[in-house]
């Protein structure tokens, strides 16, 4: 990892192709309150407050996507899980925004407030 070797970034499209083919595990680290309000399907939460590498279970043979909001957070999880070492790391480019900008299936609380009474 360095300036001139900058840590892979994958589209919303290709992470649901990975996920869907069982190639990947999908790692939230943004905080409880945004991932109970909406999140995706499956998808691990670890907020970036709490995350340590030191802790964070051994994952082989499967790509780690990690996501947040925007990708801003992500990468930074991202960049601290390279450093100690993790391996097949890819940051979600647009974090959630971008999965739901592809049209893609959320789920939460977000859900349970809407009034769809007519």
């Amino acid at each position: 990892m360095s300036e001139d070797n900058p840590l892979p970034e994958i589209t919303a499209e290709t992470a649901k192709a990975w996920l869907d083919a069982r190639e990947a595990v999908l790692l939230d680290v943004r905080e409880v309150h945004e991932f109970e309000f909406e999140n995706v399907p499956g998808s691990l939460l670890l907020p970036l407050s709490f995350l340590d590498p030191d802790c964070f279970p051994p994952i082989t043979g499967e790509k780690v996507i990690v996501m947040c909001a925007i990708g801003k957070r992500s990468a930074a999880a991202q960049k601290q899980l390279a450093r100690a070492g993790l391996a097949n790391l890819y940051n979600l480019a647009g974090g959630l925004d971008a999965w739901k900008k592809a049209g893609y299936e959320t789920q939460g609380g977000k859900y349970e407030a809407m009034d769809f009474s007519i």
